[in-house]
């Protein structure tokens, strides 16, 4: 059997070209969905029509799109687009793929980038996808090579190939939803590490890999920059020959001399060479632009949410990671802090994720890490650690939102330690996302007397 990604349900790339004149249906209204408009306009197509389940006000369509609530309408589009956060697993996407063209604007893009020859470099990884691809585009410009970032977390990346990349490079975070669309991609790539994730979406752990490493399935050998980490899972979906260990592509000393002082943590470090190795597959010559690369590295800075320090209070540094929404970024988030006392608050949305081993660290570390947890996942953590802990004292607090969390970790927290929100979940049991959990967390901190750390 090949193990190679396989494609979900009957759906294909396009060229923008080919929406000219037809009718086009656009799933889902977010930003990638009023992407997907733009482009159909911009096509020339016949008529738009978008599917949300929640209103979309008519007055704010551009003229030529209309709106309705009912998915089925679109199977009398000629296309459809289908937005990230839908799963193609799903019966009424199955149903839809069976009756019309299903696409996405992942695929639509790096469709038109090729065609246009645009160089492209994808970056997806469970953890660590977005770091990468925003260093990796920070290090090309800065060492001569310019890029625009784009994709998952930014600019979707069908506006950015509409308003033109020129000349320059693109870099795209891809997410698993995003990748899993992808048949025929052909530049290079980055894969930074692979957890399981998202298994309400792929539906199982297995096809989250397969789907996540879809994206690669047509690189040609020796074009995937890889994470230790990530390697063993990745040489089951995509052929060995295609992937490369960034220390086969580094100049001699070059990753000891690059210093990301704003990256805390081992996991960083390798992202850090991820990004580089990437970069030395497109072409960069990191020899001759070693001082240029050193530089970019030593000035990239945490991303937000991504154990961004954001308040102070009493000694106590908060931190926002709340982008960590399994439990191995919960345990890059401790190895990367360790050493400091660390009061944890963690807890979210539960899709059923393993969090044994990471009771059985928290046990481990009982005398330098305090949990406080909120719903839903918080009272499965407290339980494994009760369990693993087998009598012994750790220091655990049981809470019931996350202003109650605060405030315990703010009582219990000794002046020079950290209070890190690391959910090891995502936020949506509670919470819009992960933006408006960050914003709650810092609200509740000021309101608690703390100042916001400069610049956040």
């Amino acid at each position: 059997m090949d193990p190679r990604p396989a494609p979900p349900p009957r759906e294909r790339s396009l060229r923008l070209a080919e929406l000219a004149g037809r009718r086009v249906g656009v799933w889902g209204h977010g930003r990638e969905g009023r992407a997907a408009v733009r482009a159909a306009l911009d096509a020339g197509a016949a008529a738009v029509l978008v599917a949300d389940s929640r209103p979309v006000d008519p007055a704010a369509l551009p003229p030529g799109v209309t709106a309705t609530a009912d998915v089925a309408d679109l199977a009398g589009c000629d296309v459809v687009f289908r937005s990230p956060g839908i799963s193609p697993y799903r019966e009424e996407a199955r149903s839809l793929a069976d009756r019309t063209v299903v696409t996405t604007g992942t695929g639509v893009a790096l469709a038109e980038a090729a065609a246009r020859g645009v160089p492209v470099l994808c970056v997806t990884g469970t953890k660590g996808k977005s770091t990468t691809s925003a260093l990796a585009a920070a290090v090309l410009t800065a060492a001569g090579r310019p890029a625009v970032h784009a994709g998952n977390i930014g600019t979707p990346l069908l506006d950015a190939v509409l308003d033109g990349v020129g000349d320059r490079t693109l870099v795209v975070e891809v997410s698993s939803y995003q990748a899993a669309a992808v048949p025929d991609f052909a530049g290079c790539g980055a894969l930074t590490s692979l957890a399981p994730e998202h298994l309400d979406w792929h539906g199982s752990e297995a096809t989250y890999f397969r789907d996540k490493l879809r994206v690669f399935a047509g690189c040609p050998d020796r074009s995937v920059a890889v994470g230790a980490q990530a390697r063993p899972v990745a040489e089951r979906y995509l052929r060995p020959a295609q992937l490369v260990d960034p220390a086969e592509v580094l100049p001699a000393g070059l990753a000891d001399a690059v210093q990301p002082v704003h990256l805390p943590g081992a996991h960083n470090r390798s992202n850090v060479e991820v990004a580089l190795a990437a970069c030395a597959l497109l072409g960069l010559d990191l020899a001759a632009t070693a001082d240029a690369v050193a530089a970019a590295v030593a000035g990239f800075r945490a991303l937000p949410h991504r154990l961004a320090p954001v308040a102070r209070l009493g000694g106590v540094t908060f931190v926002d990671d709340t982008l960590s929404t399994t439990p191995v970024s919960v345990l890059a988030a401790l190895d990367a802090l360790a050493g400091r006392p660390l009061t944890l608050i963690a807890g979210g949305q539960d899709r059923g994720l393993d969090y044994t081993g990471l009771a059985a660290t928290l046990v481990q570390r009982r005398d330098t890490v305090a949990l406080v947890t909120v719903p839903d996942t918080g009272a499965r953590l407290a339980g494994d650690v009760r369990r693993e802990a087998a009598g012994a004292a750790v220091r655990l607090t049981e809470t019931q939102s996350l202003a109650e969390a605060v405030s315990a970790a703010i009582a219990g927290t000794p002046p020079g330690g950290v209070v890190l929100l690391s959910p090891g979940a995502p936020s949506y049991n509670r919470f819009r996302d992960f933006e408006e959990l960050a914003a709650t967390y810092e609200q509740i901190l000021v309101d608690s007397g703390a100042e916001r750390v400069p610049g956040v």
